[in-house]
């Protein structure tokens, strides 16, 4: 089974980075062409969060642990997006609440980039999803390296 990053088992001891956060958009699985969304916070070489199992806990990434993820899971960064998050101890609570609940995939409409939103929106940061249902590539126009 290919990489998808670690389950976090305790509180970190100090916030994670939300002055440099980033959705970072990348290529989807075999019969996905919208995408797979994550959140990084502090930018290249930070810490990057998702959710990819059906019925699983989100996890996280370091950088080297996101470049073994790209390459086992045959990914590339399409784009990647700055947003401000005006209060980071609020995207923070919303994110370590998140890591520990279970998140059941449901397709189109509670997604990764569903995580990445409710984690953005709690730090008061914009909504990404653009129309109905949330896909990643719906919310990129643009194609922004590190």
């Amino acid at each position: 089974m290919a990489y998808e990053g670690e389950l976090m088992t305790a509180c970190p001891a100090e916030m994670f980075k939300f002055g440099a956060t980033y959705a970072v958009i990348v290529t989807g699985a075999r019969l996905n062409p919208y995408g797979h969304m994550l959140l990084n916070t502090g930018g290249p070489g930070g810490t990057y969060f998702q959710v990819s199992d059906v019925y699983g806990y989100p996890r996280f990434m370091n950088e080297d642990q996101f470049q073994r993820y790209l390459v086992e899971n045959n990914k590339s960064i399409v784009t990647v997006m700055r947003i401000a998050i005006p209060y980071p101890e609020k995207a923070q609570l919303e994110l370590e609440i998140l890591l520990s609940r279970k998140w059941l995939w449901g397709g189109v409409v509670h997604n990764c980039e569903s995580l990445v939103d409710d984690i953005i929106m709690a730090g008061g940061g914009p909504r990404l999803h653009q129309g109905l249902f949330p896909l990643p590539m719906n919310s990129a126009n643009q194609c922004t390296p590190w």
